[in-house]
């Protein structure tokens, strides 16, 4: 399933006059009539654009939008706030709501790994990293003002969380619905929540497909998961987003049209240490 991050096609430029690039993600719109570009709390720019628009045209639509962009800029930019560690982190399909604490230097990190249910170690240069896992509580240890690391840490942690919870919560909904349980495999993806491959015709039935999801769809609240997995779920059957695929869709999903657009903002609105490293706003 594709996801309203951009791939690297994408996007337009807006160089403005200071020197500083900012770069919109492109959306296509079977509704839209004229292009019109916002930008996100976060401040991810995305340009909205008819759905039948080459790129050509999309890139020539933007110096319409930089005197409005030339004075918004600085102004959200100054009010923006900067990035800080994160109070939680919460995972709405374990139940689990986990706080985020500076808890000491490196050393004392090592020392108290023995007892952690889970232990992440990163590096930059000379900088390091420990984070522990507690039963309630992610401790980081050591270059703990390297928000970077943090992040990576953070995100080292939940996909390891992912790669455990996901699978078997596919499978379950699977033999809900009456699917074979397919292949699950967890994926930092960049651009997408998940995707599906399905064997070849050649390949027997006893081997249903293979689902891919985003390591980030563990932050996901149940409804929308569990919508991400049903959406996936239905391309075993459709490989394509055909009107028979959203009939198969609707039938196991009926509000598909309200979850779709609430995977679209849950994308917009991911935590910043949850993005993608090349995701506008990152």
């Amino acid at each position: 399933m594709s996801s309203p991050a951009p791939t690297p096609e994408e996007t337009v430029p807006f160089p403005l006059s200071g020197g500083e690039t900012l770069v919109a993600a492109v959306r296509r719109s079977a509704r839209c009539r004229r292009p019109r570009l916002s930008v996100s709390p976060r401040g991810a720019l995305v340009l909205v654009i008819p759905r039948d628009w080459p790129p050509a045209r999309a890139r020539r639509a933007a110096p319409f939008f930089l005197p409005w962009l030339e004075r918004m800029w600085p102004r959200f930019a100054a009010a923006r706030p900067a990035p800080s560690l994160p109070e939680q982190v919460a995972l709405p399909l374990a139940g689990r709501v986990l706080a985020v604490e500076t808890a000491g230097d490196l050393a004392a990190g090592r020392r108290q790994s023995r007892g952690a249910a889970a232990v992440v170690r990163l590096g930059a240069g000379s900088r390091r990293l420990v984070l522990l896992e507690g039963r309630e509580t992610l401790r980081l240890f050591g270059a703990v003002g390297d928000l970077a690391l943090c992040a990576g840490a953070l995100g080292r942690w939940c996909r390891g969380e992912a790669a455990r919870l996901l699978p078997p919560h596919v499978r379950e909904l699977a033999l809900a619905h009456g699917f074979l349980p397919p292949r699950v495999s967890v994926r930092d993806q960049r651009s997408r929540w998940g995707s599906c491959s399905r064997p070849s015709a050649a390949v027997t039935a006893a081997q249903p497909g293979h689902i891919h999801l985003n390591w980030r769809a563990l932050l996901l609240e149940r409804p929308l998961l569990d919508h991400l997995c049903r959406h996936e779920l239905c391309h075993l059957r459709r490989m394509d987003h055909s009107a028979a695929y959203r009939a198969e869709l609707a039938r196991l999903s009926p509000d598909w049209a309200m979850l779709e657009r609430g995977l679209s903002r849950a994308w917009r609105e991911l935590p910043w240490w949850a993005l993608p490293p090349d995701s506008p706003g990152a």
